[in-house]
């Protein structure tokens, strides 16, 4: 599908004029040193390459669409080079016309439309000028009015070849990422290291990460973004690393492996209930599903590994229901994947929670980032965990709670492996595509079997 195919579908969708913005760059400590710009994803969904500072005004009662850009200067040209005219803009992004975003004020000053909140905030205060809306990129219930959103969410959840193309071309080169970090796993090697392979293999093909890379031996830390540490021999190191393509879609994957050798035996056992409940949870996707029922699939295989270990007690639909298996598995099973990493989430549970869905108050289940039924087209992951957290375990109110479905005294010992270090986490996390009949698994290239992951041949970097 064209983006100006895309822009029609919304323009039938809209009951008012709406302007979205790109959004600007933002300094990373003075004003002329910005971070690298990178577009709101609802604006980059309806156009390839927008520049900063850009705007677009859709009017459904024309059916017309009008790209606003910053006027072209000779500063520009001197510091940042030639420009790309406003004809070619317009014949490029086959919109209606092109005009100077300086002149939005006096353009749209007599009119009455909705807009959105975007991440760069000089932008969401011109947005809330324009329009006299509360608008608040932090706050869901502020970022826009729920019908824009709607109308948004609808065409960006079902991806098509397209879309899905540019995902599996991200998965492509996470996968060599992901691979030579496993390689590079040999006692002594710090982290930091690791993330220097990892994020330079993306930044050879023009990528990005998709998000702050998570390397570390430290994996009960469920975003844990230091790179500190020295791998040493029983470690298990946690890659949560995915990079985004330029036209901004990306990847989103777990894997671990152990350091100096296969797993100890614990570490099996984890990690086969893991990869066991990520299998199953993959398994049950397909058209209709509700997501939440994917999710306590998989909560079900954790506990019941979990109890076989001895670390619960109790039949394991009986703990899922508690809640009791959330000491080990204290997140959801995955999020929606597009243009953002954790795609729609800026819209909020009025979006991911759909037809008055709420939030359990259950601890655990209450971190599932969504709630809808699964339709063919949408992609998502799905990354159960298994997780010995010092400071769940040791909760006076876990305990009390769950004090006949924990074993907490066992729970302490794995708090003591690995020479003090404590046995850390384990996450096994793939890209999925619900299809007519199933799953896809986007990611189903990068090791995850067992025997994978211990016998790949170490390289010292």
């Amino acid at each position: 599908m064209s983006f100006a195919d895309r822009r029609h579908r919304l323009l039938k969708k809209l009951s008012r004029g709406l302007l979205l913005f790109s959004g600007g760059a933002v300094s990373r400590n003075y004003p002329a040193n910005p971070f690298p710009f990178r577009a709101d994803s609802s604006f980059l969904y309806f156009f390839e390459r927008p520049e900063p500072d850009s705007a677009a005004y859709f009017d459904p009662a024309s059916g017309k669409v009008t790209l606003y850009l910053p006027e072209r200067t000779l500063d520009d040209a001197l510091w940042h080079g030639e420009r790309e005219s406003f004809e070619a803009a317009r014949a490029r992004h086959q919109v209606d016309q092109v005009k100077k975003i300086e002149s939005l004020e006096e353009e749209l000053k007599a009119g009455r439309f909705d807009t959105l909140a975007v991440a760069d905030a000089r932008t969401t205060r011109r947005a809330r000028a324009l329009t006299g809306a509360d608008l608040d990129f932090d706050d869901p219930l502020k970022v826009g009015p729920l019908p824009v959103l709607e109308a948004i969410a609808s065409l960006r959840l079902i991806k098509d070849a397209d879309e899905l193309a540019q995902m599996r071309e991200t998965a492509r080169i996470t996968h060599a990422a992901h691979v030579e970090a496993m390689k590079g796993s040999t006692p002594g090697t710090h982290e930091q290291e690791l993330v220097g392979v990892v994020e330079g293999l993306f930044a050879c093909v023009g990528a990005v990460p998709a998000y702050g890379t998570i390397l570390t031996a430290r994996g009960e830390v469920l975003h844990h973004h230091g790179h500190d540490n020295r791998l040493q021999a029983g470690d298990i190191v946690l890659l949560d690393g995915g990079c985004e393509a330029k036209s901004g879609y990306c990847s989103d994957v777990t894997r671990c492996w152990p350091v100096g050798g296969p797993f100890s035996a614990e570490g099996r056992d984890v990690y086969d209930t893991v990869l066991q409940a990520n299998l199953d949870a993959i398994a049950k996707v397909k058209p209709g599903v509700r997501y939440r029922d994917v999710h306590l699939l998989a909560s079900r295989t954790v506990a019941d590994g979990l109890a076989q270990m001895g670390l619960l007690k109790g039949n394991p639909d009986a703990l899922v229901e508690s809640g009791a298996h959330a000491v080990f598995f204290p997140h959801g099973v995955g999020h929606q994947l597009g243009l953002d990493v954790h795609d729609l989430e800026t819209f909020g549970d009025r979006v991911l929670y759909p037809g008055g869905r709420t939030r359990s108050s259950q601890f655990g289940t209450r971190y599932l980032r969504m709630d809808m039924d699964l339709a063919e087209g949408m992609t998502f992951t799905i990354e159960p965990g298994i997780y010995f957290v010092p400071q769940l375990i040791r909760s006076p109110e876990l305990r009390a709670l769950f004090k006949d479905q924990v074993d907490w005294a066992l729970a302490e010992k794995f708090l003591a492996m690995n020479g003090g270090r404590g046995f850390g986490g384990v996450r096994i996390e793939d890209d999925v595509l619900c299809t007519a009949t199933g799953a896809e698994v986007l990611t189903a290239a990068i090791p995850k079997a067992k025997q994978e992951v211990e016998q790949l041949p170490m390289t010292h970097l």
